[in-house]
């Protein structure tokens, strides 16, 4: 029920605010105390009535989700409530002598809040059937949940420490802000953080436009603001979007969705602002960072955001000096080298922290986008917290549930099936059947927008709405209807159904204001994307990094939304988007505290320090990393060993670790720059780039990785690793103890070895760092590989022989072919400056060479600097394309100056065309040699041969296969050994002979 005194957290120095503030706090000495009972609530056990009878339920048996749930509407849940409010009351009224409560909880816990003083709760604490009383602690002022779930607002912890964020500022790249919202006013205590720029826009009303009239002529509601030193700055950077799409609500940086709003009032909003949505006392809200400042960059319209504009945002932002990047912005496919990629490799570079959204397109695997893929940002999944909104469904025949809601109430009302009016989604322009005028009406999630099927309905002049999810395990979700609504899962929908059907025209509903109740936390959102990450992204790394609140989160909206009832300045939304805020105000925090510490460095203490007690969406199966990543974030106390604040050790990072993970997993870097990464002792391999996780995607044999730790606790560490090894395989860790002085660095290596874990299926353990009070925790992912042999040998010599070995991750056949050696085929040919440097296969400035790959187990053309003759050959640049018979792209090669490969791996058997551009020959006709290879696909063909190699796989095991050649060509030669089981081929082994 809705707490008469709104307050949590009370201290003895608020004692007399709160006098002041409700005259029911009526001694000094009495403060707020959570009183938690044992027996179980409603939510957590089976309540359901057997089909005979349904008197016979009786709670006591944990439920499985996903199986048989419990009916809220049936009577014996309903008793069992009563039964538990009962019990409260009695143990309230024995001490207290009174029953009057804050909070009263039943379903997704048993127990209650109330004023009293320490003597009272002493005695509490001694009463049979009570299991806990807790003080609300509260060193500075509390929200909604999300601080406190956090653990920012008790003694010890950040904000009572003084790291609320000042000083730092978060930029927000989103949909624009509402200036004038009360979690962006400067009460005059503010002071301009240092380090910004001088001259950043306020991009409101006043806004000069590129015609000469302003923001304010466009739309007369866009009023003028001048920006203070809450709210610094906001900039409109829909310079792409408006130029394709045009104005939309406003031309400013004025938030016209809502989602900026609320993104930036969760992650910096002021403390204590009171929220109201619909005329009902919500209680009040706080930023997880409450004194940092914000600068919002408008990089989203109503369709989207153009690339240009949100790297144009990532770039400004930088520009501008923020400390924080919050980019609740995404798409479902992964990428690692696109713009806003690239841009945030450099912010990281810069010292600035991104937090991102990590999806909503779960929670099917691989369903991490871009940016979220990158691993030079952290990316954060969504999950519960304990603070939910419900309201009570009343039917006609006295069935009663509750579901989730923040709407107000509705008295009785008739109640019809939007199924049965035809339009089951209750979608725009399909209309109903039948007049749906003041009735309530019950629709089906999917295709269209919630909020919408809500506007739907009260365009058709309906009075309210059941929204029930057709598939289980689909989170419930408050949103700011256009009519009173109630949202429900698939057993309720089909009750309501079953009613409507039974009753027919006299079907009724009637449902209750919306209430503040508890319910269960750490349980992933359906929504929240997960991985591993797919293509072009690596999967040797683990997203999301970690998981936060990202569920019906209450923070800030416009009043004029494009989608939503208007007139409302909070709501109480759920997504990804929502829990990436949360990290972002909880990197400000750090950076408060350690303004010195790397992107990198805060990602790791974020991801070490986190904790495992999550579960997936059925709330009963424990989250693996490809659900949390390396857990939830858990702050913990500012001093406290294993806090946030207190990682003990930290795994950095640059941008030179970036760019060789990049020459390993894309081909987007200069090859020279890679060759330098790898002189330097950079290593390309992914799974070497030094993040607090690891992952190995492909393992047959013994396969080694590296990781380096930075003590930066300010004393020396004594630490010790221990492993959970992921079922199936044997994890060593070496050196596995480490000494650090303070400020110093150690690498160790992890080496993973397949004892009998299946191919192709992923496995999950941790490695964790014990020592001097610290606990640092790395997730492991390793994936079975059904093979493992080098990727390419080299040799020389007219005649020799070699041998490499092959780990085996499958029993079973197992096939070494030879194929090959083939010699170099140069081309020799003359290619023209191209004058406007664009490649056309039709505009004759490129040269074509014919390629028959109708028998070809890898192609491969070589062309470097020296291989280009004539008048400035040396500063020449050409590239290579490589087109299929139906003028289709296939490769490229095209870096700067003339160092040029392309090697096609199993190709389509068919001819191709080979076309030497001129992008760059100083207007002269130069001379070129394309150096090409073709290893014929089939085996035998050549002067390679296997001279042993095994017939049989065991997993877990290694098998060495030796090769031999005579009569190589002059030159470089170019062969393969090919790996095959029962079932075809597994993969490549090149060899290089140079004579």
């Amino acid at each position: 029920m809705r707490s008469k005194l709104m307050v949590s957290g009370a201290t003895a120095a608020m004692v007399a605010a709160l006098v002041a503030a409700n005259p029911a706090v009526a001694d000094p000495s009495e403060t707020s105390y959570i009183v938690l009972m044992d027996a179980p609530p409603a939510v957590a056990m089976d309540t359901a009535p057997t089909a005979d009878d349904p008197a016979t339920a009786q709670p006591g048996t944990p439920r499985a989700r996903g199986g048989d749930k419990a009916n809220p509407n049936s009577r014996a849940a309903q008793r069992y409530r009563a039964e538990l409010v009962a019990e409260q009351e009695a143990v309230q009224q024995s001490v207290l002598g009174s029953t009057e409560t804050l909070h009263r909880y039943t379903a997704a816990l048993n127990g209650f809040a109330a004023i009293m003083t320490a003597e009272e709760a002493d005695a509490l604490r001694q009463q049979k059937g009570v299991m806990a009383v807790m003080e609300d602690e509260l060193q500075q002022p509390q929200t909604d949940v999300s601080p406190s779930f956090l653990g920012l607002d008790g003694g010890g912890e950040a904000w009572a420490t003084g790291l609320d964020g000042e000083g730092v500022v978060i930029g927000v790249i989103d949909s624009g802000i509402w200036p004038e919202h009360a979690s962006f006013a400067d009460d005059g205590t503010y002071e301009r953080p240092e380090g910004l720029a001088d001259d950043i826009a306020c991009d409101f009303g006043q806004a000069e436009l590129p015609d000469g009239t302003t923001a304010n002529d466009y739309n007369s509601e866009d009023a003028a603001f001048a920006c203070n030193n809450k709210l610094i700055g906001a900039r409109d950077m829909l310079t792409t979007y408006n130029a394709l799409v045009g104005y939309e609500t406003y031309a400013s940086a004025r938030d016209a969705d809502g989602h900026g709003t609320h993104t930036a009032s969760t992650a910096g909003g002021n403390a204590d602002v009171d929220a109201e949505i619909f005329d009902i006392d919500r209680g009040s809200v706080t930023g997880v960072a409450p004194r940092a400042s914000i600068i919002a960059y408008k990089g989203l319209g109503d369709l989207g955001g153009f690339t240009s504009d949100l790297a144009g945002s990532i770039d400004q932002a930088v520009a501008d000096g923020v400390d924080v990047i919050n980019y609740s912005i995404g798409s479902s496919t992964p990428s690692l080298v696109s713009a806003d990629d690239i841009s945030f490799l450099f912010a990281a570079d810069a010292g600035v922290h991104v937090a991102t959204s990590n999806g909503n397109s779960g929670p099917g695997a691989e369903t991490v986008g871009s940016p979220a893929s990158i691993p030079w940002l952290t990316s954060v999944g969504a999950s519960t917290h304990t603070r939910g909104f419900e309201n009570t469904v009343t039917l006609g025949d006295g069935t009663t549930f509750d579901g989730v809601s923040i709407t107000e109430g509705l008295d009785d009302a008739p109640l019809v099936d939007s199924e049965d009016l035809g339009n089951t989604l209750c979608l725009p322009g399909d209309g109903f059947s039948e007049d749906v005028t003041g009735k309530v009406v019950l629709c089906e999630r999917g295709q269209n927008a919630r909020l919408e099927k809500s506007q739907v309905v009260a365009d058709a002049g309906g009075a309210g709405m059941i929204l029930f999810n057709p598939v289980p395990n689909q989170s419930l979700v408050t949103d700011n209807h256009y009519v009173p609504s109630s949202h429900v899962g698939p057993e309720l929908g089909t009750v309501v159904k079953d009613y409507i059907d039974a009753a027919g025209a006299d079907a009724t509903a009637a449902l209750t204001q919306a209430e503040k109740v508890e319910v269960e936390g750490s349980v992933m959102a359906d929504f929240s994307s997960r991985g591993p990450t797919g293509s072009p992204a690596s999967a040797d790394v683990i997203k999301p990094d970690v998981t936060a609140p990202g569920v019906n989160i209450l923070a800030g909206n416009t009043p004029t939304p494009t989608l939503g009832r208007p007139g409302q300045l909070f709501q109480s939304i759920s997504g990804t988007s929502m829990s990436s805020p949360h990290v972002a105000g909880l990197m400000a925090l750090i950076d408060q505290a350690e303004p010195e510490w790397s992107p990198a460095a805060v990602k790791s203490s974020l991801m070490t320090t986190a904790r495992q007690d999550v579960t997936k969406e059925d709330a009963e199966t424990p989250a693996d990393p490809f659900d949390m990543g390396a857990g939830h974030v858990d702050p913990g106390k500012v001093v406290q060993p294993g806090s946030m604040f207190q990682p003990g050790i930290v795994y950095d990072a640059g941008i030179n670790d970036y760019f060789a993970f990049l020459c390993g997993t894309t081909d987007a870097v200069n090859p020279a720059l890679c060759d330098q990464l790898t002189a330097a002792g950079f290593s390309t391999d992914a799974s070497d780039l030094n993040l607090a996780s690891i992952a190995m995607s492909a393992v047959a044999g013994p396969t080694t990785t590296s990781r380096t730790v930075t003590n930066v606790s300010g004393r020396p560490l004594n630490l010790k690793a221990t492993v959970d090894a992921p079922a199936g395989f044997d994890v060593e860790v070496s050196p596995a103890r480490v000494r650090l002085a303070p400020g110093a660095s150690a690498t160790y290596e992890v080496v993973v070895r397949n004892v009998s874990a299946p191919a192709e299926e992923w496995r999950f353990g941790s490695l964790t760092w014990n020592g001097g009070g610290f606990v640092a925790r790395s997730p492991i992912a390793v994936q079975g590989a059904l093979f493992d042999a080098p990727d390419e040998l080299t040799a020389s010599g007219a005649s020799g022989s070699t041998s490499f070995e092959v780990a085996f991750g499958y029993t079973g056949e197992y096939t070494a072919a030879p194929h090959g050696l083939a010699a170099d085929q140069p081309e020799t040919d003359t290619v023209v400056q191209d004058p406007d440097q664009t490649f056309s296969a039709t505009d004759g400035y490129s040269t074509e060479i014919a390629v028959d790959l109708t028998d070809a187990a890898l192609w491969r053309v070589v062309m470097e600097q020296s291989d280009v003759t004539g008048p400035g050959a040396d500063q020449a640049d050409l590239d290579l394309f490589l087109l299929d018979e139906d003028g289709n792209q296939v490769a490229s090669s095209t870096s700067g100056g003339t160092d040029e490969i392309i090697d096609l791996v199993l190709p389509e058997p068919g001819s191709y065309t080979l076309y030497v551009h001129g992008w760059q020959t100083g207007g002269e006709e130069l001379g070129f040699t394309a150096h090409t290879w073709t290893v014929p696909a089939t085996p035998g063909t050549g002067n390679l041969s296997i001279d042993s190699a095994p017939s049989e796989a065991t997993t877990g095991t290694t098998g060495t296969v030796e090769v031999s050649w005579d009569g190589a060509a002059a030159g470089t030669n170019l062969g393969a050994v090919s790996h095959s089981d029962a079932d075809g081929l597994l993969g490549l082994t090149l060899v290089t002979v140079e004579n």
